[in-house]
Order: C-alpha cells, then structure tokens, then sequence
C-alpha cells in the first residue's frame, strides 16, 4: 500500500556544532539503542579524555544538543612518532552523505596540527570500501592491513569479543600546508 504526501515537501535546517564530548552527551552516544551494548567503551574513552589522552569530538545539534556523529583521537598511542591515531568515525545513517564525517575528519586533523603531529591515522573495516574511498579522497593512503580484536562487557554483563579486519590509513599533517598557496591581499 503506497501512501501520498499530506501537504508540501519543506526543508528543515539542522544547525551543527563539532565540540568535544561532555558527560551529560554520553547517554545520547548509545544512539536510540544502536550502541548501547557499547556503553563500558564510551564511558573509557571518556575517562581517557578527561586525563587528556583522547579528544572525542562530535558533530551536535544547536536545537537539542544531540550528537549526530562522532570521531575520536587518541593522543598516546603514537605520540612518539608524532601520529594521531582516530577512531569510532560514525555519523548517524540518516545524516550521511551530507558531508559531516569529512568535517569531522577535517576538525580532528585541525587538533592534531594545533597540538604538534605531523601525521594522522585511521582504520577502516576492509569490509566496508566506501569508508576507504572516502578516507583516500581526503588525501590518505593505505600503508598496511591490521588484524586484531577487542573485547568489552555489556550493560546485561555478557562479555563480547570483536574481531578487526581493517585498512590501515596514514596522512601526513604536513603536506597541506606545503601544497597550499598563500592568499593574495
């Protein structure tokens, strides 16, 4: 059974902020349920960013403050080679194509510079290529396959078990600003 429009298509603008990830944002992160089983993880990485290792940075709403996507940096895991290593990039399934997840990229890359790397990294699940694509139109590169697993317990107690298949994907920070060129007066 097919049903007809009551009334005139209209379009309603959702203002977006990217911002840091607050404690009271947490409950959102579980997305309606879609992530709640990840909850002991999103409460981690917030620990780890209240001590300064991580960065988890979301696009929100400005009308109800909610995060419609997300992207998270760890600071500590590469320091040593100057590398920023970002994870759990997500935009909610009806925000995407629109090009959130490339201006989240873009503001991480941002507080990578800001703090001194000179180089950002990311996965991507070798089951999904349009994540690949689209890390590769933004100037990455495959540099190497990883294969790993992590595990977490759920609200309910049940321990999982992930396995990871993934692209490994390397920028260097610095070639953007060698490419760019300078504005004119």
């Amino acid at each position: 059974m097919s049903r007809t429009a009551v009334g005139p298509r209209f379009i309603v603008p959702v203002p977006l902020l990217i911002r840091p990830c607050r404690e009271e944002d947490l409950p959102k992160l579980e997305w309606f349920g879609l992530f709640t089983e990840h909850r002991e993880l999103i409460r981690n990485a917030f620990e780890r960013q209240r001590r300064g290792e991580i960065v988890m940075l979301q696009a929100v709403t400005e009308a109800n403050a909610f995060p419609i996507a997300q992207v998270w940096i760890d600071f500590e895991r590469k320091r040593a080679a100057s590398t920023g290593l970002l994870w759990a990039l997500r935009v909610i399934e009806c925000y995407q194509r629109m090009g959130i997840g490339t201006r989240l990229l873009r503001a991480a890359e941002a507080e990578l510079r800001h703090r001194g790397y000179r180089c950002v990294e990311i996965g991507a699940e070798r089951d999904n290529p349009d994540a690949r694509r689209l890390y590769e139109r933004l100037g990455y590169r495959v540099v190497g396959v990883d294969q790993h697993s992590y595990s977490y317990t759920t609200p309910w107690g049940e321990q999982r078990r992930v396995p990871v298949d993934e692209w490994i994907l390397h920028k260097d920070l610095r070639d953007e600003h060698r490419t760019r060129t300078p504005r004119s007066a």
